[in-house]
């Protein structure tokens, strides 16, 4: 059975992004130090844009609501950055980034 060179670099690539998914645990790359802290400071700077002198924020539940929301959008934040993460690493090892 013969491969083409474009076969043999998506097989690398999947095998390379299998391997750093099961390194990385189930939870994926987001846990790294760098990208968790970045996560955090994105997180606090939300929770410190609630203001409740805003009826909106306020009549939505107030500042107990609005800290749960900035959790579960920092979640969802930390998975498309993952995922950003996978997909970039992937078209790096299929050579998409060179420019010879």
């Amino acid at each position: 059975m013969k491969i083409t060179a474009a076969q043999l670099k998506q097989i690398i690539a999947e095998e390379i992004k299998r391997t750093v998914m099961n390194e990385a645990g189930e939870t994926g790359l987001r846990d790294s130090a760098a990208v968790q802290s970045m996560l955090d400071v994105v997180c606090d700077g939300w929770k410190l844009q609630f203001d409740p002198m805003d009826p909106s924020m306020d009549a939505s539940g107030g500042k107990q609501v609005w800290e749960a929301q900035c959790d579960e959008a920092c979640v969802v934040l930390g998975e498309k950055i993952e995922e950003l993460i996978m997909q970039v690493e992937e078209d790096l090892h299929l050579g998409q980034f060179y420019r010879g």
